[in-house]
């Protein structure tokens, strides 16, 4: 198996002469930081701090570096320029950004094209687990929450609210009147399903159902805005006050109806709550109150947005499906028939009234009112069987194996306790097939504290 640790060093290696051409007056330019933070889904990211000496004084800069990736990819192409351009033109709007630094778009210096970015230091909400069961947003009081909620949201607005054809953005493509922005979307992700088969006849009937109820419903636009494209919670950096520090990854930028991204940020928490067996957290505020705060925000009417939610619901669960087909290939198990029957397949069931794709995976309950529990296979040296009754949210532990757990997690012991000590990123041990889950996931995210209180790294 190939040590991930020796592209990282590779890479970096690369980095220092191409850093020193961009800074002519750097001398004893060294990267004593240069790591990637986790497993990216779709572009890869690496955290880096720059050091060097300029004018008889020692300076210092943390940076991001973003790249294409070179193995597998959510999407059929990367327009990473496009990303750096968009960036930079937010640099003189009140967006909150990273300052763009540099853009490299020849791929043979580390394998794909790449953009340096400055780096800001915040806390994002996770998507795995889910914000809605541990990390920040599940930590924050209730005020706080909807603080972040509504930062967001705002952010979102002043996207939709810049003049994109001032901040020459006329290179994401300029639709037509009428119908035209919305057939371009619809005509991308005709493509998307397309590329994404593994064969011509694959068949995703939920999925094609809504397609088809999209191009028999399609709309003419009030406006056309520059879209976010992955407007959510995890795509925003906060500080430790809870204010939105910068709005990230514009790789699914376009230009259409802005209410695409209003309903793509509904989804992607829903997904994050509802779809995956979670309660909001208290303080979250509703989804009514959140389009009434959007058209306060905008002055606009929100009118299309079932359409939208749809729109969404269609987009994600493609991505999912791309997803779900690289963690096959990885031999990382999934649940049986999950291409089909997901939390996207069943979104869309109940919004068009079709045919459900399959029996839920996951229903809402809060972890206080059930009893549940966890097995653990902890497997290499040292390696032993244990798991977790948790009555109500008060956990017992006990050694051995139970029958019919609720979840079972199953990893090496070394590599649990990297992730219990942060060592290890948690979706990057997931995604690589390091850490794994069965039966019901959300329990394990509910019972993060209490696995914790057990699990202490030795």
């Amino acid at each position: 198996m190939n040590n991930p640790n020796d592209k990282t060093e590779e890479i970096k290696l690369k980095l220092i002469p191409w850093l020193k051409e961009k800074m002519p007056h750097a001398e004893n330019l060294s990267l004593p930081e240069f790591h990637q933070p986790g497993m990216g889904m779709s572009s890869e990211t690496y955290l880096l701090t720059v050091e060097w000496e300029e004018a008889g004084s020692s300076q210092s800069q943390g940076m991001v570096l973003r790249s294409a990736p070179q193995d597998f990819k959510v999407f059929p192409d990367y327009e990473l320029t496009h990303q750096f351009k968009i960036m930079k033109a937010l640099e003189q709007t009140d967006v909150p950004c990273a300052k763009m630094l540099w853009m490299e778009e020849n791929a043979s210096l580390i394998g794909s094209p790449f953009f340096l970015m400055g780096r800001l230091f915040g806390d994002v909400p996770q998507d795995y687990p889910s914000y809605h069961g541990s990390g920040m947003f599940f930590d924050a009081t209730p005020e706080q929450r909807a603080k972040m909620w509504w930062a967001s949201l705002e952010a979102m607005t002043k996207i939709h609210r810049l003049e994109w054809q001032k901040l020459n953005l006329s290179f994401l493509g300029v639709p037509k009147g009428g119908i035209d922005p919305v057939d371009r979307q619809i005509a991308y992700w005709d493509r998307y399903f397309e590329w994404m088969k593994d064969a011509p006849d694959e068949s995703h009937p939920t999925i094609e159902a809504s397609m088809k109820w999209l191009k028999e419903n399609r709309y003419e636009p009030e406006r056309i805005a520059l879209c976010w494209g992955d407007a959510r919670m995890g795509n925003t950096l906060y500080d430790k006050d809870f204010n939105v520090i910068a709005v990230m990854d514009w790789e699914m930028a376009f230009l259409s109806d802005p209410e695409a991204d209003l309903a793509w940020f509904m989804l992607l928490d829903w997904q994050h709550s509802g779809g995956a067996g979670l309660p909001r957290c208290e303080g979250t505020p509703e989804y009514d109150d959140t389009v009434k705060k959007y058209e306060e925000l905008t002055g606009w009417k929100v009118k299309h947005l079932l359409f939208n939610e749809v729109f969404s619901a269609v987009r994600y669960g493609m991505i999912l499906v791309a997803v779900l087909k690289k963690f096959i290939k990885q031999n990382i198990p999934i649940e049986e028939d999950m291409l089909l029957n997901n939390v996207c397949t069943q979104r869309l069931s109940e919004l068009l009234d079709l045919p459900s794709p399959g029996p839920k995976r996951h229903e809402t309950a809060d972890i206080k009112d059930i009893t549940v529990s966890v097995q653990f296979h902890f497997t290499g040296p040292n390696g032993y069987d244990w798991y977790i009754i948790s009555e109500k949210g008060t956990g017992t532990c006990y050694d051995g194996v139970i029958d019919n757990p609720t979840c079972t997690i199953t990893a090496t012991l070394e590599d649990w306790n990297a992730i219990q000590s942060g060592e290890l990123d948690r979706i990057e041990a997931w995604s690589s097939g390091r850490l794994v889950t069965d039966g019901d996931i959300n329990v394990m995210v509910q019972l993060e504290e209490v696995i914790a209180e057990f699990t202490k790294p030795i």
